[in-house]
């Protein structure tokens, strides 16, 4: 054997190599048969992460035919229960009925066996999608003190349905993150027992929960929003915050918040609300939520101008002015990704977003992120581009309408952004990578090849090598490739006129000019930049 083999870490990361390339493991399974030196390596990364429970419990057989409880654990289920870090228990279909009955009796024989330790004494994340409710008791099992993260994917019924729900805190000690995947929160009555958030609120080390569901009652809501230890929520709003699609906010939501007054998620950096509309999210982050370093606003119904300038500026008032610069990112998305707006009619005020709308976001100096993905339409020039740049100076990420366009209409004049624009945009933004805004090329491209190579101060960016540029418009391909690979030298496409977009007036023919600006950009010799 090579002595290079004897050093850790060439061969942890030989290892390592062999796992990544090979889904199957059968390099890695390989390695562990042959090699008596690597096997113990070789099984550690076999065995580390196990997305499917089954092949662990074929060790277990009963070495006294139908007298389960005199069994012990075998040496070799030991063995690879201890190297397991990552497991899963997938969900069988519903039509395969064998094995629906094997897993079940396996583990049956499993919880019948004289256990004294932890099955899995170095387990880390456990996730349990599994769809018969007949299994769920047997979850216990799998729990260790060592677990950090938990996903569970059914519906909370009663604690006696669930033992191991109110043993969390003290089975699970270190449990850090917890996910509560597609089905419902169901929060019980005062007879009933507590509930699982208030169970889940007991563990003293979770800084993480998700919760896809929208159905936690106002209680658990106001108890969640104590935990002191919670840094990352996501959360579905329920439909008891709203009435009429949540234009109105009811009474005895506000008053639970009252309660809770500065202590509402007063720890809490990242957040990820889900709500039906922006005022029901504006209504729930606005008692506290103090210090965010990240937010993520998925509504389902199209904000107005209004309803995002309140949010916006519930945000900033919000943060101290010393915690202004704690703010990273900003994500807000309606579900009307496909909706196209006529671009024939005129549009109200409540549909057309201009810089007003972000300024409340200029104090957030060091923001990296920002995507604003909704169906309305934009009226920015070049001058408001360079106002939200000079702001947001280390931003990475800069999306307004990705996919979706800004729906600019000819015979409704409002400010557009230039290409001029964007290179003010790159100057100001060193750190750009993506990048998805919409243009108006329709006039001449003041940025040609010949002045770009005399103008050792013009921008450049080399992170970035796509746009999206929407229903950007545009007369001349040949200019516009020109001005926009001198700005983005290893630009190698640009995405513009996608469907829906491609439906509206003039779609195919802006699209096809777009098309010829790609063509250009790949035929054309990008010369190396000189240090």
């Amino acid at each position: 054997m090579h002595h290079a083999l004897l050093v850790d870490e060439i061969l942890l990361n030989i290892l390592t190599v062999l796992r990544e390339a090979d889904a199957p493991y059968s390099q890695l399974n390989a390695v562990a048969r042959t090699c008596h030196f690597l096997s113990p390596l070789a099984l550690d990364f076999l065995w580390s992460e196990l997305p499917d429970v089954r092949p662990l419990l074929q060790y277990m057989k009963p070495r006294i035919p139908n007298d389960p409880r005199t069994s012990v654990l075998c040496a070799s289920f030991q063995r690879a229960a201890s190297r397991v870090r990552k497991l899963s228990c997938p969900a069988l279909a519903c039509s395969d009925t064998h094995s629906q009955i094997a897993l079940t009796e396996r583990l049956r024989l499993l919880s019948l066996m004289r256990i004294t330790t932890s099955l899995f004494p170095n387990l880390r994340q456990l996730s349990w999608t599994d769809t018969d409710q007949s299994r769920y008791v047997y979850i216990r099992l799998f729990l260790s003190p060592t677990l950090e993260s938990l996903e569970l994917d059914f519906f909370f019924h009663k604690p006696p349905h669930f033992p191991f729900l109110t043993l969390l805190p003290k089975l699970c000690p270190n449990l850090h993150s917890m996910t509560i995947s597609k089905h419902s929160v169901i929060s019980l009555s005062g007879d009933e027992g507590p509930s699982a958030v208030q169970t889940i609120c007991q563990l003293p080390r979770l800084t993480t929960l998700e919760c896809k569901a929208s159905t936690i009652s106002e209680a658990d809501l106001l108890h969640l929003s104590q935990l002191k230890s919670l840094v990352t929520l996501s959360l579905g709003i329920p439909s008891w915050v709203s009435c009429d699609h949540g234009i109105l906010v009811p009474h005895r939501s506000g008053a639970a918040k009252d309660c809770a007054d500065r202590s509402w998620f007063c720890n809490l950096r990242n957040l990820h609300l889900r709500a039906y509309t922006i005022p029901v999210i504006t209504s729930f982050v606005e008692p506290g939520c103090r210090s965010l370093q990240s937010v993520v606003f998925d509504i389902s119904e199209a904000p107005t101008t209004a309803s995002l300038t309140e949010c916006f500026s519930t945000l900033y008032s919000l943060q101290c002015d010393s915690e202004c610069s704690a703010m990273r990112s900003i994500k807000v998305h309606d579900s009307l990704s496909n909706a196209t707006l006529g671009v024939s009619q005129l549009l109200p005020d409540s549909k057309i977003i201009t810089v007003d709308i972000f300024r409340p976001l200029f104090a957030f100096t060091k923001l990296r992120v920002f995507d604003l993905g909704v169906c309305l339409s934009f009226s920015l020039g070049d001058s408001d581009l360079t106002a939200m740049a000079s702001s947001w100076p280390e931003l990475e990420v800069f999306c307004l309408n990705e996919g979706r366009g800004w729906h600019l209409s000819a015979s409704e004049p409002r400010q557009s952004i230039t290409i001029r624009g964007l290179q003010s945009l790159c100057a100001l933004c060193p750190r750009l990578y993506q990048i998805a805004i919409v243009l108006n090329a329709l006039l001449p491209c003041p940025i040609t090849s010949q002045s770009s190579r005399q103008d050792t101060t013009l921008a450049r960016n080399l992170a970035v090598t796509s746009l999206s540029l929407g229903d950007s418009m545009l007369a001349n391909p040949q200019d516009v490739a020109c001005a926009l690979s001198n700005i983005f030298p290893r630009l190698k496409r640009i995405n513009a006129w996608q469907h829906p977009l491609g439906t509206l007036p003039n779609g195919r023919h802006h699209r096809r000019l777009w098309e010829e600006v790609n063509n250009i950009l790949q035929q054309r010799d990008i010369t190396p930049l000189t240090q």
